[in-house]
């Protein structure tokens, strides 16, 4: 069976990506120390950063840091106050689309030893499939000046507004400039080719393209086309407000991504609608200082040395919603689930014994690693057909 790992590219899918407000940025929030360094603990799970934090009352938070955010972003009907009402804003999600959204105070929160008040979020509505946290800090909490180091291994985040205090810390250098109060760096993923993009803690993926973007590499050299692995038509980014536009997605498998001086070999990638990004995963190599008054961040690797191994897994199919339901939003025509007759656009409707009546229960289908599931499917011209796939 070709099965390097669909229901990972799920997860990929729910990538929060970049929530860009695009006017009435505010870094107004207060903190509460001054000329101070604090040590807060971080859970990194499935590629992604957690913070427990302890609200005024005294209850606990699972708080998301996803740099591709601007702000913070809580959800309607969720765990956290929405009632602080500040007005409304335009916001663009990872692919682009808009929509007007209401603007809150969250409630005073601690984390670690720094109480935080009067943060800026968005609401929106509860994003597809699994969610196991209650908010979303965004990279406004570094703009407002603060230095972190992120360190995934030692599970940690260290939070100081002393601006010199990284300043002894070797590692790999590269600049970054705010685009939409976001940070984008500037990275290598073909020889004498440069890709601007988001560095974005919020998409688990390790290293998406921006298809325009791969498509004028290609066109200016061949090396470029000789990492392509294969070519589909598809869409698997869901954005805040919907999934991209289904288009020519390509799958690349890259001898080496750049970093300034530093190598990431053997990268599995792939092309999308939005801008290119770069996710939490490369934290699983290395440790990150931000340094926003430079504007700059410093790679150091956990091994030492200026390259490192990634082999990642290149993904077949990924799942989107569709008027609600569960799709087949991109499938490789080289795995056995093509070969069985599974097809872009196909809604599923069962699994085994169970009914998929919307994308929410097909996110939360009990899947087990290693057992073979039988999927009902009905496709585009309103015909049932059974696949069998192996998670």
């Amino acid at each position: 069976m070709c099965r390097k790992g669909w229901l990972s590219l799920i997860v990929f899918a729910f990538c929060l990506g970049a929530q860009a407000q695009m006017h009435r940025y505010s870094v107004n929030f207060s903190v509460s120390e001054k000329n101070f360094v604090d040590t807060i603990p971080i859970r990194f799970i499935d590629d992604q950063i957690y913070i427990e934090v302890e609200m005024a009352d005294g209850e606990k938070r699972l708080f998301n840091f996803d740099t591709g955010s601007s702000q913070g972003m809580v959800y309607y009907e969720g765990r956290i106050d929405t009632n602080d009402e500040l007005g409304n804003i335009v916001s663009k999600d990872a692919n682009g689309r808009k929509d007007t959204v209401k603007v809150i105070r969250i409630p005073e929160f601690k984390m670690g030893s720094i109480t935080i008040g009067s943060y800026v979020a968005t609401v929106i509505n509860q994003p597809h499939g699994r969610r196991n946290y209650d908010a979303i800090l965004g990279f406004d909490l570094l703009n407002k000046g603060l230095l972190c180091k992120i360190d995934v291994r030692n599970k940690r985040m260290i939070l100081t507004d002393r601006k010199h205090f990284f300043k002894q810390e070797g590692g790999y250098q590269i600049r970054y400039k705010l685009r939409w109060f976001v940070p984008h760096v500037w990275i290598s993923p073909f020889i004498r080719h440069v890709d601007e993009t988001l560095f974005d803690t919020g998409t688990r993926q390790f290293y998406s393209m921006n298809k325009q973007s791969f498509d004028k590499h290609a066109f200016k050299s061949h090396q470029v086309n000789d990492q392509v692995e294969g070519r589909s038509r598809g869409h698997l980014s869901i954005g805040n407000y919907g999934a991209e536009e289904v288009d020519e997605v390509v799958f690349l498998k890259l001898d080496r991504l750049k970093w300034g001086e530093f190598a990431f070999n053997n990268v599995s990638s792939l092309t999308t609608q939005g801008g290119s990004r770069l996710g939490a995963a490369m934290l699983n190599y290395g440790s990150l200082i931000i340094n926003p008054l430079k504007k700059r961040m410093l790679f150091q690797p956990y091994n030492d040395s200026d390259t490192c191994e990634v082999r990642n897994k290149q993904f077949d199919m990924a799942f989107v919603p569709v008027d609600g339901k569960a799709a087949v939003g991109l499938i490789r025509d080289t795995c056995d689930e093509y070969k069985q007759g599974m097809r872009q656009g196909d809604i599923i409707l069962r699994i085994n014994d169970d009914d998929i009546p919307d994308f929410q229960s097909f996110a939360h289908y009990p899947f087990v690693e290693g057992e073979t599931y039988t999927f009902i499917l009905l496709d585009q011209k309103g015909f049932k057909k059974t696949v069998k796939s192996i998670r």
